[in-house]
This record gives structure tokens, C-alpha cells and sequence, in this order.
């Protein structure tokens, strides 16, 4: 019988706690978690171990277990908003690389790709109790049904077929996008809400066995947030799940709350189970922190007995006809009126697991998905939201190859004018030297005509060289230019397309690029100084073999200089020592920097657009208003002119009459 897995990441201080001097409070060892003075004997995980090295010794197993054995598998991460849920299981563009969700999706293809597979996936919000449909959000009724075949599933939850790592990464990337319009819209925090991120792979082997199993990626609500009404529900059914888990009653708190109920599917001790609990390091989180830890503390006694998934579609199909068949079969034999309603009402279950089973068919869910895929295109297109939510990563990659080609351009044309400058130095100093020879050889009496000719060929030679490099010197400087004009305007359109990271990595390479320079000039420095020091050295001794000997003046006053250089020099390393600190503080405001920039531009880019929205709707019912003020008018108009002519069609007869009247009077 297996254990569940429980795991405790500590994350590390961010910018704000830094500058606010607060300390870590809570530290783990090999298999202990350690909170102030109180232990508790979970396995921990500070922040120097990233998302692949956790991956590999935690989730990584499980999930080929589940995907080899065909076994459902749960992760499910709890802990306080803002303690890493997140970013464990991945965020777009994040400094933390790729996160477990990625990594699982690399583990499922790399297995998979080698059967005849299906791999769709689905993304589902739960706020207050309410469901959200995070790939697909039209608007349409989410409901929990339950098959005694298919378990518990949320009908009208889009299902869509990923066939690559970037592929599935691209719908949950996007999934997130919509997320983030969500909380704008109801006006809450995303750290109230719940996901389930659910990945459905099915593989037949070469014996033509079907494999099925469910990975589900549960981010729950933050713990901070247990008291408060939208949230409260969801937690302590959670809580009275595990409780009741634990001491193996009944389990019956599943049924308290939606998130609970949906649980149950990787909560029934039949499938892989991990709980993965996020705190952070500082006292100001010691209570959240406390209860984190109780509640995984309390997991650890749950036990599996973890069960591969035996249903066959098309088996189950074949079952679920022969009971139609039987059903209907019992209803025409049958007279009697309460037989007849049992039957009735076993054909109704019947007709509907059979049809839930049809859209289980790999091409049902192939034509299911792309109907889902064109239906999420047009919500989107119509919300106004189409273009950021679908930005692919791949467009962004392309972006950034372009930024880094010209950044590579502009490098190689900077090493070329620089190139180009020691040559135009060289080609200066050889001119000179040739004047003043010739000069020299012009102002000496009895000089031949051929050698004055031959020095004066030399130096019109030497300027003609000089004036075609310094031509070339103006083209590289003007290549420099407009190289640099380039790289601006691309990191510019990089950047307000959210990719901060690649702006803050071309700072780095900037700054980089500075310390080299610096660098070069100072050791120059150092060796012109040291060659000084030789030579000075150098006549000194060879003053003393002259039998020149230093007077007790000039030895006092070289102690003296002696003295003041290496006063200076102390003060320049201190300078130095103080100006590498300075650049290490500033490397990290700017990474802090641009951690709060992407949030903050996703957050207004998410505003904006649904201002855009609602602006949209404002105009379209504006619009609609004013077409039917225009109709009714019309038809005012249209109703008037009938009534003018049928009017007109009286008086004309009525004027025929009074004439044919005068006319029999006369």
C-alpha cells in the first residue's frame, strides 16, 4: 500500500522583504521543516533547488508510473497567495524556467510518440463556487455530472487535442491570459480562485491495450484568505476531506464544496497523489505557514492503493447498448405501469452514459476540440481580447531570435570599427613619423634627389591610405548607427510585447560588456604603471652603479611618494569594492524591477482590453438603439404616407362626385 507524497518548497525573500531587513524564520534540513523553535517531519526544499531538480526527485516518478500503468495522478498545491503555487507549476517568460506542468508534458510526449496517443487538456476556474471555462470562455452553463462508468466530469468543459510540449504549454500560457481578465472582471484577486489544470493521455500499445490516465494539477486558493466567505466553503471541505481521508471513515466532505467534489477523482486513494505545500520564509506569514504545515503534516497518514483505469471506450460502448437494447426491450414487453417507469428511467441513464461514452471516441474528441478551438477564437475575436491571448510563445521566440541577430550585428560591426581605428592610428603615427624624417632628410645638406623623391612618394602613399581608412571609419560609425537604431526600435516592440525578461537580459549583457571594457582599461593601467615602476627602478640602479648615491632629501621624499600611492591605491580598491556592491544591488533592483513590470503590464494590458470590451458594447448597443430609433421612424413614415395616400384616393373621389353633381346641376 503507497503513501501519499508530501513536499514543503520555502521560497526565497523577495525584493521588498530584503529592503525591509526581515529575516528567514523557516528552514529545512534532509527530511525536517524547522519554523522558529518548532519542528515538524516533512521533506522540504529551499529556494536553491528550481523546478527541474524538484521535478526529478518528487513528480517525475509518479507521472510515469501513472502514464506506464495507466493511473490517474494528482498534484495539488496548497499554501498562502504570493508563496510560489504559480510559479512551481509555471509562468510565461519566468526567470524560474520552465515549471512542473511543462515538464510533465515533456515527460507524457517523449512516452506517448511512440503509440498511436491522444493528449487533450482542459483549464478550469473555480471562484465562489462558480465555474469558468478558462480556455473556452463562452457563456455557457458548467455543470458536475456523474457516470458510475466515466466518474466525475464537468459537462460543456472544453476538451482540446495538444499534440507537442509547446503546444499544450501555449493553451495553458493562455489559460492563464484569461485568468488574469477574469479577476478584472468580478474584481478579485486571482489568490481567491482555484484551477485545475487537467491533462487526459490516452495510448494504445502494440498489443493494442488502451491506456488511459488523468494528470491533474490542482493550484488552490491561498490559505490566507481561509476566513473569508468566497473562499471559506471550498477550504473546509477540503480540510474535512483530508480528515476524513486520514482516519479512513467515509469520506463524506467531498460533496461540501465544487473544488471538493471534483478532488475526489485523484482523492479516492486510487490514484498517484502528491500535495505540495508553498510558505513563505518571513514571520509575517508564521500563522498561514503554521497551518500549512499541520494540514501536509495530516496528509502524510493518507494511504493509497492506487488503481490502473480499466475502462475500454469502445468495450464500454458495446456494454452500454446491449443495456439500451435489454431496457427497451423490457419496456414493450411490460404493461404494468410501475415497471414500465423503472425501465424508463434505466433506458434514460443508459441513453445518456452511452452518449458521454461516444465523446470519449479519439475522433469524436478530435472533431470535439477543433469545434472548441474555432468557438474560443470567436469569444475571444468578439471580446477583444483575441491578439494578446493568443500571442504564441513562438512569435515571442522569434521577436527575441531577431533582437539577439541584431544585437550580434552590432557587436561584430563595433569589433570591426574598433579594428578599423588602431588601423587608422597606426597609418596617423606612420605619416608623422615619415614628415619628420622627411623634414630631417630635406633640411641636411647634399641629400639625393631620389631619396627626397622616394620619402615624398612614401607619405602621399600613406595619406591616400589614410583617406580611404578614414572613409571606412565613417561607414563603420554610420553602420554602428544604424545598427543601434535597429536594436532600439526591436527591443522597444519586444518589450511592450511583455518580453521584459529578454530587455533585462540585453541590460545584463550591456553591463557585462562595461565590465570588460573597465576592465581592459584598468589592467592597461596597471601595466603602463608597472612599466614605470620598472624603469624608474631601472635608472635608479643604474645611477648607483655610476656611483650616484641618493641624498637623505630624495629618499624622504620617494618614501613619501612610496606612501601616497599606495594611500591611493587602498582607496581605489575600496573604490572598486564599493562600485561592484553598488552593481550587484542595482542587477538586483532591476530583476525586482522587472518581476513587478511584467505583472503590472499583463494586469493593464488585461485592463485595457476590457475597457476595450466594454466600450465595444456600449457601441454595439448604441448602435442597436439607434437602428431601431431609425426603424421606428421609418415606419412612422411608411404608415403616414399610407394614410396621406389613402386620404388623397378619398378627396379624388370625392371630387369626381361634386363634379359629376355640378354637372347634373347645370
Amino acid at each position: 500500500m503507497d503513501k501519499v507524497q508530501v513536499f514543503v518548497r520555502i521560497r526565497g525573500l523577495n525584493s521588498n522583504e530584503k529592503e525591509k531587513g526581515e529575516t528567514k524564520i523557516v528552514k529545512c534540513t534532509e527530511d525536517k521543516v524547522v519554523v522558529g523553535e518548532k519542528t515538524h517531519n516533512l521533506v522540504g526544499f529551499g529556494p536553491e533547488v528550481n523546478n527541474e531538480q524538484f521535478y526529478k526527485v518528487s513528480l517525475q516518478n509518479i507521472v510515469l508510473q501513472g502514464i506506464t500503468k495507466g493511473v490517474n495522478v494528482g498534484l495539488v498545491c496548497v499554501g498562502e497567495s504570493k508563496s510560489g503555487k504559480s510559479t512551481t507549476l509555471g509562468v510565461a517568460n519566468s526567470p524560474a524556467g520552465p515549471g512542473l506542468v511543462a515538464l510533465t508534458a515533456a515527460t507524457i510526449f517523449d512516452h506517448v510518440t511512440k503509440h498511436s496517443h491522444f493528449v487533450g487538456v482542459s483549464y478550469l476556474n473555480i471562484y465562489n463556487d462558480k465555474f469558468a471555462d478558462l480556455l473556452n470562455p463562452a457563456d455557457k452553463e458548467l455543470k458536475i455530472k456523474t457516470q458510475a462508468s466515466l466518474g466525475v466530469y464537468v459537462e460543456e468543459l472544453s476538451e482540446i487535442s495538444v499534440k507537442s510540449t509547446a503546444d499544450l504549454m501555449r493553451l495553458f500560457d493562455q489559460g492563464n491570459k484569461v485568468r488574469k481578465i477574469l479577476e478584472l472582471e468580478m474584481n478579485t484577486p486571482t489568490t481567491k480562485s482555484h484551477t485545475i489544470f487537467t491533462v487526459n493521455c490516452e495510448y494504445r500499445t502494440a498489443e493494442q491495450t488502451l491506456i488511459r490516465s488523468q494528470i491533474q494539477f490542482y493550484n488552490v486558493a491561498g490559505l490566507n484568505h481561509a476566513q473569508e466567505q468566497d473562499v471559506s466553503k471550498s477550504l473546509k471541505s477540503l480540510e474535512t476531506s483530508i480528515s476524513q481521508s486520514v482516519s479512513n471513515e467515509q469520506v463524506t466532505g467531498f460533496s461540501g464544496s465544487k473544488l471538493t467534489q471534483l478532488l475526489k477523482s485523484v482523492m479516492n486513494k486510487t490514484a498517484f497523489l502528491m500535495i505540495l505545500g508553498h510558505v513563505s520564509p518571513t514571520s509575517k506569514s508564521l500563522d498561514t505557514t503554521g497551518t500549512t504545515l499541520d494540514l501536509l503534516t495530516k496528509c502524510q497518514a493518507i494511504k493509497l492503493e492506487p488503481k490502473p483505469n480499466s475502462l475500454d471506450t469502445k468495450q464500454l460502448i458495446e456494454d452500454l447498448r446491449k443495456r439500451v437494447a435489454v431496457a427497451r426491450n423490457a419496456i414493450t414487453s411490460q404493461t404494468s405501469g410501475t415497471i414500465a417507469k423503472e425501465h424508463i428511467a434505466e433506458l434514460d441513464n443508459s441513453l445518456a452514459s452511452l452518449s458521454a461514452a461516444k465523446r470519449l471516441q479519439w475522433d469524436v474528441r478530435e472533431r470535439a476540440s477543433a469545434l472548441a478551438e474555432e468557438q474560443r477564437r470567436e469569444t475571444l475575436a468578439d471580446q477583444g481580447v483575441l491578439e494578446w491571448i493568443t500571442q504564441t510563445a513562438g512569435q515571442i521566440k522569434n521577436n527575441t531570435s531577431s533582437v539577439l541577430l541584431l544585437q550580434k550585428e552590432k557587436e561584430t560591426l563595433v569589433a570591426e570599427y574598433k579594428k578599423q581605428r588602431e588601423i587608422v592610428d597606426s597609418l596617423k603615427s606612420a605619416l608623422q613619423s615619415s614628415i619628420s624624417s622627411h623634414t630631417s632628410f630635406a633640411e641636411q645638406p647634399n641629400q639625393s634627389e631620389s631619396v627626397l623623391q622616394e620619402s615624398l612618394s612614401k607619405i602621399h602613399k600613406l595619406r591616400d591610405q589614410l583617406k580611404s581608412g578614414n572613409e571606412k571609419l565613417r561607414d563603420l560609425k554610420k553602420g554602428v548607427k544604424e545598427a543601434q537604431d535597429k536594436l532600439k526600435s526591436a527591443s522597444t516592440e519586444l518589450e511592450t510585447s511583455g518580453n521584459f525578461a529578454l530587455t533585462l537580459m540585453m541590460k545584463k549583457d550591456e553591463i557585462a560588456h562595461l565590465k570588460r571594457d573597465n576592465k581592459q582599461f584598468l589592467d592597461e593601467e596597471q601595466e603602463r604603471l608597472q612599466t614605470e615602476s620598472v624603469q624608474e627602478t631601472a635608472e635608479i640602479k643604474l645611477s648607483a652603479t655610476q656611483g650616484n648615491t641618493l641624498t637623505l632629501e630624495q629618499i624622504v621624499k620617494l618614501q613619501e611618494q612610496h606612501v601616497q600611492q599606495n594611500v591611493q591605491l587602498s582607496h581605489l580598491a575600496l573604490h572598486v569594492q564599493c562600485l561592484q556592491a553598488e552593481n550587484e544591488k542595482l542587477l538586483e533592483s532591476m530583476e525586482a524591477l522587472n518581476s513587478a513590470h511584467r505583472v503590472e503590464a499583463e494586469t493593464q494590458k488585461a485592463r485595457n482590453l476590457l475597457i476595450f470590451r466594454q466600450y465595444k458594447e456600449f457601441y454595439e448597443e448604441a448602435k442597436a438603439a439607434t437602428s431601431s430609433k431609425f426603424q421606428d421612424l421609418l415606419n412612422s413614415c411608411i404608415q403616414d404616407c399610407i394614410f396621406l395616400s389613402s386620404k388623397n384616393a378619398e378627396l379624388i373621389e370625392e371630387n369626381t362626385d361634386l363634379k359629376r353633381k355640378l354637372k347634373h346641376y347645370n
